[in-house]
């Protein structure tokens, strides 16, 4: 009986070591992942200006269609800036819905805000199909100063400069949720609920 009572207790005791080995590994491996998660995880955290504060103001930037133009600040309309990058396979996805929008609705600005080498934005702009009504730009740096984490990331600001509204936005619908912050009327073309009188989709080749 003590033979086997000291196996038993052998057992248990290989037993809670092994555990203790393993609990230690996911300790550090947890440990890791936060470190790699850090800014995603403080973005989540409301990074970043804050709803109804004065946002950062960008001037002296230009679009692609050699339009001078702005983040931030007073102006006539309230504004939208969408941050996305070339890589983002998502956003390239989204830019089609987010120009209808712009095209649909007088009531707002859109501009997109991007990072990348000038071929990647070229072929970005290319693939996208992103038209006139929207405004694009290479601006790193804005992105940086919002503490945008990852794309794609929307910031909805009012005519007065102040932040009413930010968060991923992912699908389209994201989008038209955000803009809704504005306070203006937007056209729900994640579900083709679009106003009597506009015109019909442009098609892009």
């Amino acid at each position: 009986m003590r033979v086997a009572q000291i196996v038993v207790d052998a057992v248990l005791l290989f037993m809670a070591g092994g555990l203790f080995v393993v609990l230690l590994a996911l300790t550090r491996e947890v440990g890791r992942i936060q470190v790699r998660l850090g800014p995603l995880g403080a973005s989540m955290a409301d990074a970043g200006p804050r709803t109804d504060d004065l946002a950062p103001v960008f001037d002296g930037l230009t679009d692609q269609e050699g339009r001078s133009v702005s983040v931030g600040g007073r102006r006539a309309r309230p504004q939208l800036v969408l941050f996305t990058s070339t890589t983002c396979t998502m956003c390239l996805g989204l830019m089609p819905g987010v120009s209808r929008l712009a095209e649909l609705s007088g009531e707002f600005e859109v501009l997109v805000v991007s990072d990348g080498t000038e071929a990647e934005h070229r072929t970005f702009l290319e693939l996208s199909g992103i038209t006139a009504a929207v405004g694009y730009v290479s601006a790193r740096h804005v992105g940086t100063a919002y503490q945008v984490s990852g794309t794609p990331y929307g910031v909805a600001l009012s005519a007065d400069g102040r932040l009413l509204g930010k968060g991923v936005c992912n699908r389209l619908r994201q989008v038209e949720e955000l803009l809704s912050t504005l306070g203006v009327d937007v056209p729900r073309v994640s579900d083709g609920t679009f106003p009597a009188d506009s015109p019909p989709l442009a098609h892009h080749h």
